[in-house]
Parts: structure tokens; sequence; C-alpha cells
């Protein structure tokens, strides 16, 4: 990490100055930004580094400058010398992906009317002597107290209160924007359409295309200019298909991305300015209009409520209601994540506001362009993290292998051809030939067919894939996480049943809701508690709360009458109840909205005659906030049976409260204590159709099916064993902690109770027995909080934990992502299936995140399902799974093909010759590249099987097989090469000083041209993968009928000497006896490749199936 060590920065704080001193001078420095974490190297060029870099780029004719291209790290440090932070013009960026960037310093010193103004933590602005910034993936970097800090540092280390105060009341001067926009920037995310030439020359310059255009330029200096023609118009399709999916992309980014708009805007001395949306910045404080708006900035609510569909962020499309900003006591510091609830972030849309009376709903700006949610998000579109899938690593690693395979080839060729006397232009021709033989420049192409033909079969089955590599890694998971409501049950709940509590005693089953005395006071709970809105006339909000306040047939009306002055001039909302009841109207005059974190919401509501606060949210939840002797004592034990045949529990509290105080200053936590059970609410959430059965498969396949819910631990565990996710067959567990108990370590002890479908077995246990129950035939479920005790207090355990537990419940959208990496990090490659509600952050951790959503491409996840269910799931791993076996074929058949050819031609140099251009395009095209397209267009198994594909190139099996091959082609060509040197009509070759096709006739060359076209064929017939993976080749028609012409023809072209054929291929006459013998030992290599192959795949599947065994009873 450099002499000095390195730092991970406190983002957004100030840095001690020992640590900033002891950071700056050693220059490097460790940033962690929302979407990246990543190295900042400090550089400074010197004028004698940049001369030799220029003298040896010129010198080489650009080629040393090529390399240090494809070398950042080298480059910099070629050009450059380390240094601190203070004497940089250059910094290396290294992210957690090692990818390497470099990129230019800025400087600024304070004289004159430069300013060198930053944003402190809490949203003030301060003057630096000395200014240092760099720009990186659309983020501006400064040097600030010993950290490269971000534009969010901003209100990130500030109070609720102080937040809520902090806004100007007669906003921004002049100065002060301006002051502001040379540190924050304009309002805007340009997402600009790249040239096509800055395109082109990006994708020309990759090493695989400079390779291509090097073997072509060799080919016509060769002749071989039908075979460079084919590649020169693959390598054209494949730039242009790239060039549009690029554009595309930048497009669809466009889309996102609403460059600007007109707002309202509170500017010096309290003027309300229109404005475009590119011009505010942070600590500016907007108007949001009764009508609503775009949003084009995070900012946070500072009165009032607003509505707001936050689809575009979330995949969510119920409309949230954000509330203003409030000091609870619950949190000491600001962060997004914590005060969702009180944020309007960029690209959501404002749809309606509620406001005091004669006042405005304010909201002051913390962040704009990119420094904003979306903006992030965008960011994360533009810079998206390498698929990390060994397959990809392995195959570069034995192209390497192949490189030094060329090598040995050309330092071969070199030395015979100088031995015998050729020229040293076709030295090198013929030595670069032989290098383009080797390592195939049609490989990478080959092996993206079959990513190409599952993509299409994808997409004719409504699966959209905006990351086409990452179907490979689907053929490997072993691991599906799925969200449960709207993934694995249906979007909406069913109305059940109500349960009255009425003095501490709880009442039986009402299934319909009536008017009556004995449960109006808890239907009018759930008819006032909620946070629904009326816009154009419809109810919107939460489903579960449409369901529940449908049921009550009470009706909402938004009152705007001017008879409220008494509620401190709130607009409240009127709730009137059925036209039979005898009940008052009654307003809804404050919201605490629904918290994840609280598990809970509450409302103030007063009528003629009272006032009160009701308050619904999970039983355990509001069962802790009531007053003891007011729960029945058999109330744990009716929620328990509730939510062990699958129903969802709401449970409802009310308290009264004392006409005339103030409301609006009323804090939550004073509302949200001392409550009155008053009752419980039943909902059925009802599995979708297929659920069953794509678990049921996926269970046969052995791929693990883990459900991460918020939802209540026991609901959760009701419906996993309904769907199949916890197998009737094993034991299921809970693992729970207890508050406050903890053993001699300090820690908080874990209990697990054994959970069967009508016993509940409790016994406490050591972090031992967690360990050893791991190993044994049962299944666990955690919820959220317990999860977030092992994590911090049992790390040890926890790669234990996320491998035997299925169902995690009450989890947060982080700690739905913890899980994902904790399984990535156990070695598993896992699938997410969410509805993108709140699942956007596991989506993007997964190796596989898969959205259901109407939309055609998803922000957050590789794959949309645009049908609503999981059997999209099977679909993906199977088709995943066929593309898999279909990349590992297309190499194990091009590295055959490259090798066979390499020992072909090497005994051919031995003699000074080499094939015809004919026989070369023969075997190229009309063999290789037939057969390699239309292997390729074999589909998917129908089936799962129960064992994965391989998932590694340079498995011992394959290579074995491989080499094999080889082995068996190669001494098919050694033996005709000898034998027909044998034969009493054999004439040997005369080598020439020219090199045309004429002089390159050879009677050893046609034998073995001859004999090598069989081996070809055999080797896409060998490794053509077909079941479980792949359909049968005999499904496949096209291949199977190329396959058997090609073979006809081929037997036809040694047996029958047609003379302009033969002629045309550069083939000497050879007697038709000799020919029948080539043919004979084509026919006996290919039985022997069959038989070798099914005898490597029996071996390698008896010691794999025992290498199983082994690990299960381990």
């Amino acid at each position: 990490m450099g002499p000095g060590g390195s730092r991970r920065p406190r983002n957004s704080q100030h840095a001690t100055a020992s640590s900033a001193s002891a950071a700056s001078r050693d220059g490097q420095q460790q940033n962690k930004d929302t979407e990246h974490e990543f190295d900042i190297v400090a550089y400074r060029t010197t004028f004698w580094r940049t001369f030799f870099f220029y003298a040896l780029s010129f010198g080489t004719c650009g080629i040393f400058r090529l390399i240090l291209h494809w070398y950042p790290k080298g480059l910099i440090q070629f050009r450059a010398k380390r240094c601190s932070v203070e004497c940089a013009d250059l910094v290396l960026v290294v992210d957690n992906h090692a990818r390497h960037d470099i990129c230019k310093v800025y400087h600024r010193n304070r004289s004159g009317t430069e300013h060198t103004v930053v944003a402190n933590t809490d949203g003030t602005l301060s003057e630096l002597e000395d200014l240092r910034w760099f720009k990186y993936r659309k983020l501006q970097y400064t040097w600030i107290d010993g950290d490269w800090s971000t534009p969010s540092r901003a209100y990130s280390h500030i109070t609720p209160e102080a937040l809520a105060k902090s806004a100007p009341a007669s906003g921004l001067k002049s100065d002060d924007v301006a002051l502001r926009r040379t540190y924050f920037g304009m309002n805007v995310m340009p997402v600009k359409l790249s040239p096509f030439y800055e395109l082109v020359y990006k994708e020309v310059l990759s090493p695989f295309y400079i390779f291509q255009i090097i073997s072509v330029s060799v080919w016509y200096v060769d002749d071989y200019v039908w075979y460079a023609a084919l590649i020169i118009v693959m390598s054209l399709y494949s730039v242009i298909m790239t060039l549009r999916q690029t554009r595309s992309q930048q497009r669809r980014l466009q889309s996102m991305v609403v460059e600007h708009d007109e707002v309202e805007v509170i500017r010096e001395n309290g003027r309300v300015c229109k404005m475009d949306s590119s011009e505010i910045v942070p600590g500016d404080v907007l108007v949001i209009p009764p009508q609503g708006c775009m949003m084009y900035c995070d900012c946070v609510l500072m009165n009032g409520t607003v509505i707001v569909n936050e689809s575009m962020l979330t995949g969510e499309s119920i409309p949230i209601t954000k509330s203003a900003v409030v000091d609870d006591g619950h949190e000491k510091v600001f962060s997004i994540e914590k005060h969702g609830k009180n944020i309007i972030f960029n690209g959501t849309k404002v749809l309606q506001t509620k406001y005091y009376k004669g006042q405005h709903v304010k909201a002051l700006v913390i962040r704009t362009a990119y420094s904003t949610t979306k903006g992030q998000l965008i960011r994360s579109i533009m810079y998206p993290k390498e698929a990390d899938f060994k397959f990809i690593t392995q195959l570069m690693k034995f192209v390497c292998v192949l490189a030094g395979v060329a090598i040995f080839g050309f330092l071969y060729t070199s030395f015979i051809l100088f031995y015998r006397g050729s020229s040293f232009f076709k030295i090198i021709i013929r030595a670069l030939d032989l290098v383009t033989i080797v390592v195939p420049p049609a490989l990478p192409a080959v092996m993206g067919i079959g990513i190409f033909y599952a993509q299409r079969r994808l997409r004719q089955k409504s699966i959209y894939c905006i990351s086409p590599t990452t179907i490979n890694t689907c053929g490997a998971i072993d691991v599906v996480c799925f969200d449960k409501t709207g993934t694995l049950t249906e979007d909406g709940l069913d109305f059940y049943a109500l349960r009255v509590v009425e003095n501490a005693k709880i009442g039986e089953n009402i299934v319909q809701i009536s008017t009556n005395e004995t449960c109006q006071n808890v239907v009018r709970a759930i008819a006032t508690c909620h946070t629904l809105s009326k816009i154009n006339h419809e109810l919107h909000g939460d489903p579960l709360d449409v369901i529940m306040f449908e049921q009550t047939r009470y009706s909402l009306e938004e009152d705007d009458s001017e008879s409220h002055e008494s509620i401190e001039s709130i607009q409240p909302i009127l709730i009137r109840p059925p036209k039979d009841s005898t009940l008052p109207d009654c307003q809804i005059v404050k919201q605490f909205t629904f918290s994840s974190g609280l598990q809970r919401q509450s409302v103030i509501v007063t009528d003629e005659d009272s006032m009160k606060a009701y308050c619904k949210g999970s039983p355990e939840m509001i069962m802790s906030l009531c007053r003891p002797e007011t729960v029945p004592e058999n109330f744990h034990d009716i929620v328990e049976e509730y939510s062990q045949h699958g129903y969802r529990l709401i449970a409802v509290a009310e308290k009264d409260l004392v006409i005339g105080s103030e409301v609006q200053k009323t804090s939550r936590q004073s509302i949200e204590c001392d409550l009155t059970l008053i009752g419980l609410v039943a909902l059925e959430n009802r599995l979708k159709p297929v659920t069953t059965e794509v678990i049921q498969k996926l269970n046969e396949a052995n791929i693990r099916s883990v459900m991460v819910t918020g939802d209540n631990l026991l609901t959760a565990l009701s419906v996993a064993r309904e769907c199949g996710i916890i197998v009737s067959k094993k034991t299921a567990y809970l693992i729970e902690h207890e508050s406050g108990v903890v053993d001699k370590r300090g820690r908080t002890i874990l209990t697990i109770r054994e959970k069967g479908e009508h016993h509940t077995q409790e016994r406490q246990s050591k972090s031992v027995d967690l360990s050893k129950m791991s190993n044994i035939d049962c299944q666990f479920a955690i919820s959220g909080s317990t999860f977030s005790v092992v994590t911090h207090e049992y790390p040890e355990l926890l790669d234990q934990l996320v491998c035997v537990c299925n169902v995690f419940a009450r989890m947060a959208p982080e700690q739905k992502q913890l899980l994902v990496e904790h399984l990535q990090r156990v070695g598993q490659t896992v699938a997410m299936c969410g509805d993108g509600a709140n699942d956007c952050a596991a989506l993007k951790a997964a190796h596989a995140g898969i959205s259901l959503s109407e939309a055609e491409a998803s922000i957050a996840a590789p794959f949309t399902s645009k049908v609503a269910d999981i059997r999209c799931v099977i679909t993906l791993i199977s088709e995943g799974r066929a593309a898999l076996v279909t990349s590992y074929s297309a190499f194990l058949c091009m590295a055959g093909y490259s090798l066979t050819q390499f020992i072909s031609i090497l005994l051919l140099y031995w003699i000074a010759t080499s094939y015809s251009q004919m026989q070369f395009l023969f075997i190229d095209i009309a063999i290789v590249t037939n057969l390699a397209f239309l292997s390729s267009q074999t589909r998917a198994h129908k089936g799962l099987a129960s064992t994965p594909p391989p998932t590694t190139i340079l498995s011992t099996a394959s290579m074995v097989s491989l080499f094999g091959q080889l082995a068996i082609g190669g001494l098919a060509q050694i033996g005709v090469f000898c034998l027909i040197t044998m034969q009493e009509w054999f004439k040997p070759f005369q080598p020439t000083h020219h090199d045309n096709d004429e002089d390159r006739k050879s009677l050893q060359g046609t034998a073995i041209f001859y004999v090598s076209l069989f081996h070809y064929i055999v080797l896409y017939f060998v490794f053509a993968a077909g079941p479980p993976y792949r359909a049968s080749i005999t499904s496949n028609k096209a291949f199977l009928m190329s396959m058997i012409c090609v073979t006809i023809g081929c037997i036809s072209l040694v047996v029958f000497y047609f003379t302009p054929v033969q002629y045309f291929l550069g083939c000497l006459f050879i007697p038709q006896q000799f020919r029948f013998i080539i043919v004979f030992i084509a026919l006996i290599t290919a039985i022997v490749s069959i038989l070798y192959d099914r005898c490597v795949d029996w071996i390698s599947g008896k010691i794999s199936e025992k290498i199983r065994q082994m690990r299960k009873g381990a």
C-alpha cells in the first residue's frame, strides 16, 4: 500500500492533523463513496520522464504508447514519480475491480478573483488557501483536511434539528449562490453521445482487435485474402454491434436524465423566483407547487407533506408520502439512508402537496447533479462492476498458454526455415502465420455466439438483458434469493379477519367488518392510521392500507376549508364513516409515516369531542409499546398461530390525547408509548400459481432457494414451508436473541427454537452448538435484528449461517445486500429475484439480478422479466447453462482445431512447405466456421440437471480430454506423414525459392490435409455438448445436416479424385489404394476419439460423484 501505509478517509468529516499530514506525504489514499471503493495515488510528471516517453513512443511508431495504453499503471509510473498530494499534477485511481484510471489534478490558489471555496459537513462554506481537485467518473474529488471528498459531504454530518434550522428563511444571497456554484457546479447530468470515431477508437485499440489487425495483415501479405476478408467482416460486425449497444445504452441513459426545467426558488430577500433547475445549488430552498412537479435534485422537506412517485428509482409505482424532517430523538446524525421518508429524491415526481394555510411547502436542496441518488444510479450504469466469473479468467490463462505454444512455434519455424535457407521476409511471415494458427483471431467471436443465441431466446420469452456477459454467469448459479411479497406471493393482500381486544381480552374472528359498537373503535383506527391520499378521485398509497381502508367502508376527503384554524392552520384529511354509522366525521391532523426500521406508523386524529393517537405495525413492535395490562395473556400464542398459517398480521393500538395540545410540535416518541392494544388484523397473501413448481424444480436441481423478506419471521416461515423452500423432511429452527441478556464474554445470547408445524421446543445455544447444527439435516430461519446481532457479535458464525439459513425475515434493504455479499464471499454464485421495490441494492450486488417488472430494461438489474413471476429463474438458469457449455465447447473445439492445425504445419515446415491457400480456406470456412456457428444454435435442455455444468476450462477432465484428442489426431497425422514416405510411388518434396500455391504442393501435405479433415469433424462431434445442459444435437437440424454433408463431402474428396477440385485445393494425385488407407486411418481415429471421450466422461463423473459424497458426509 506504499511506504506510509494506506488510510481509509472518513468521508465528509475532518481528519486529524497528524493523519492528514501522513497521508499527504505518502500520496496514497483509500476512498469509499456510495457506489465504489478505490485507492488514489498521487504522481508528478518530470521533464526527462516525459521526454523519454515521447521519444520511445515516436521511435517505436506508437507501439510503446499502445502497450502503455493497455497498462495505465505502467504509463503513469513511466511518465511521473510518486509524490505528496500538494505536489501532484496526476493521480492514479484503482477501483475495487483493479481497473486503473489516470486523472489530471487541477490546482488553484487563493488570490485575486479566483475562489477556493469548499463545503463543510454542516452545509456552510469555507475557503482554503490552496485547492486541489480531480474529476473521476462524473464526480469532483477535492483535497480537504487530508481526505479526497465529494460535494456530497455537504449536510453529511449535521443533526436533524440543525438541518431543519439551517434553511435560510429569506433564501441565499447572490454572492453566496455564486460561491456555491464554483464548488458544486451546475445542476446538470450531461450524458453525451460519444462520437462514432471515439467509440471505434476505444474498441479497435483493444488487444484482441490489434491482434486481429496484425493477423489479417500477415494473411494479406501471404495472399490468404478470403479468410482474412471473412475475419474482417466478422470483426466489423462485432464492432458495429458493440457500437450499437453502447449507443443504445447512452440513449437510454439520456432518456432517464431530463436535463432541466423551470422551478420555484426562494432567493435573496425571500422572493420566490422562477429559474431553470440547472441553476439551483445545495442550500437553496425550493417551493413545491400544490399540483406537484418533477424533482431535479435531492432535497429535504422542511414543512408540510408531499406524495411522490419513486418508480424511477425503486421500481415501486405506489405513491409514497414524505413528511417534514423533525428531531425525533432517534437519530443523532442526519443521513440519506435513515431519513429517506423526509427526502424528495432527484428523478421522482411529486404528485400532490399537503400544505400549511398561507404558507409554501418548502424543501432544502442538499445534493445536485451526479451527487444525487439518481446520479449515483446513472453512474452505476455508466461504470458497472465487472463480472466476477472465473470462466473468463481461466480463458485468458489458457490463451496465455496458447501464446507460449505460439512462441515455441515461432522459434521452431524461424530455425527450420533459416536452416533451409529461406529469406528473412519468408521466415517472418511463416513464423507469424504459425502464431495466428495457434491463437485463432476468431476465438472470442466464436465463443460469444452462444451468448448471442441465448439472449435472442430469452427475449422471445419476454426476458430482457442489458448485460449479455452475465448470461454465462447464470449457468453457474447455485443459490437464488427471493423477495416474498410480489415475487413468491401475489402483490395484493386479501382481508381475512379482525380480532378486537378489549379489557385485555381478545375476541373472536370477525370476517365481515360492520359498524356495531364492538369493533367501531378498531375500525376507526384502521380507517385513519395510514398515509393514503386521493389523486384524481382515486385512492393511492400502500396496497395494505388501501385494502384495509376499503374494508371499513369509510371515505376520505382532502379538506380545503378554512374551518380548521384551531389545528395550527394545517390542511387536515377528512375521514367520513359509512352512512349507517352513528360516529361523527374525524380529521387526521398529523401523520408519522411508516418506517421499516421502526416497523410502525401512527396518526393523530380529532373529532368533535376527542383527540386520539392511533398506531399500527408489526405485532411484536406494537406489543412492546403498549401498557402490559392491556395486552391479553394469550396474545403471543394467537399471533404465532396466525403466522404459522402464513397470514400477514397488523396490530392496532390507541392513546387518548388532550384536546388543544400543540399537535404539530408533538414528537413521535411521545405519541408512540403507553399505548392501549385494541385489535389485530389478519391479511392473506397467496402464493403465485407457479411458485411451488419453480421452487421444486430448483430443489431437484440442487439449487438452494432462500427467502429474503421484510415480513414477520413466522409468516415468512409458513410461506417458505408452503412453497417448498423449507423442506418438510428437514427440521426447521428459529434463531433468535434475547436483548439485554449476555454471556460471560459480553455477547448477546442466541437461542434456537425447533419449529415444527405443531410444536415449538426451545433451548439455549452456544456458538459451538450452532456450528455443529450447520452440518446436520436441518434448516434455519432468522430475523433481521438477530442477523444484525450475529453480524456484529458472532462474525465467526456468519459464513456457516448464510450457508444453512433459508429464511431471512424483517430484513432491511442494506441487510439484503449484506446477505448477498456474504453468500458470494463463501464461494456461492448468487442470483437475486425481486420486484424492485426494496431490492435494488441486493439486485446490484448479486451475480445475476432479476427484476420482475413490466419495463423492458431495469436500472437495478441486468435481467428484467415482463412476466411477473419466478418462472423466469428456471429459464435464465437453463439458458445460462446452455450458453456456458456452448462457450466451453466452442473453446475446446477452437483450441483443438488450432493445435491440430499447428501440428500439421509443424510437420510440413519440416520439409519447408505448408498448406495451400485453398486448403487453409477449406478447413477454416467450410468446416470450422460453418460447424462453429451452427453448433452454437443448439437450444437449452428443457429440464435442470441435478449437477451444474463445469465453470472451469482448466479442469483436469477438460485438459485430459483436449490433449488426449490432440494426441490421437497428432498420431494419425504423424502416421500418415511417415507412411506415405514408405510408398514406392512417393516423390519427396523439392523446395523452391518461390512461395506460391503451386510450389507448396507435396504428397505429405496432401495426405496430412486429407486425414486432418476428419479429425476437425470428430472434434465438433465429440465436444458438441448435449444433455443434460443442452438439447441433443439431433434437435439442431441445421448442425446435424451440415455435419453429415461435410463428412460426405470429405469422404468424396479423399476417395474420388476429381481433378479440377483437387487442383483448386492444391492437392497432388495419390493412388486410390492409399486414399482408402487414409479413410481407414481417419475412421479408426474417429472411433478411438469417441471412445476416449466417453471414457474420460465416465471416469470424471465417477470421481465427481465420489467427491460430492465425501463432502456430503464430512
